[in-house]
């Protein structure tokens, strides 16, 4: 990371820190002054996610680019929504790093292109997303009371509806989440924040 900032070219200072509590310490200082910032998600105390977020809400106006070993795409999508502006990985070469840092100062949202391919195929899945959005109150209805583990027959029951029209529920679900088991259902439905 010294080395791709060197590359940036200009006086730059880089402030390091073991830890998010030392990093965090330092940017509350009142006379903090950062242009940059550089975040790993993998930290030994504090969750990545959540010092992106506290950074985000402190220094609003300041880029903040994720640099990371960690590609899992669940990570990347929580970066980009606490407020990162870039995601780059630790592993790519000090060339493409410098020029992802030139990027996110520029203004610009540079991301590792492993990490793109996800982001492309997520933004190709708008159908899935408008599915998702079309649960209809039943349906949400119905997925809560799955994940607490009824039953069919129990489920209907709360809801004083049929087995037929839970069935029918089921299949819709199923269809508009993409799955194709109850645990599926349950699993992509609490990912998505919606039970």
């Amino acid at each position: 990371m010294r080395e791709a900032i060197k590359n940036l070219g200009g006086n730059w200072e880089a402030a390091c820190f073991r830890n998010a509590a030392d990093g965090l310490r330092y940017l509350d200082a009142p006379d903090a002054r950062v242009d940059l910032a550089l975040i790993d998600i993998g930290l030994p105390d504090i969750s990545g996610i959540e010092v992106v977020s506290r950074v985000r809400e402190k220094h609003p106006d300041v880029p903040i680019m994720v640099v990371s070993v960690i590609s899992a795409e669940r990570s990347v999508l929580a970066a980009i929504r606490a407020g990162a502006r870039g995601y780059i990985l630790k592993d790519d070469s000090t060339t493409e790093i410098a020029e992802a840092l030139q990027q996110t100062l520029q203004g610009n949202y540079p991301i590792s292109p492993a990490l793109a391919r996800y982001l492309f195929k997520l933004a190709g899945a708008r159908d899935k997303a408008t599915d998702l959005a079309e649960l209809t109150p039943k349906e949400l209805e119905l997925l809560k009371h799955l994940s607490c583990g009824r039953s069919y027959a129990e489920a209907g029951k709360e809801m004083s509806i049929a087995i037929s029209t839970v069935q029918t529920h089921i299949r819709n679900l199923y269809r508009k989440l993409d799955v194709h088991s109850q645990v599926q259902a349950v699993t992509r439905a609490q990912d998505r924040g919606l039970i």
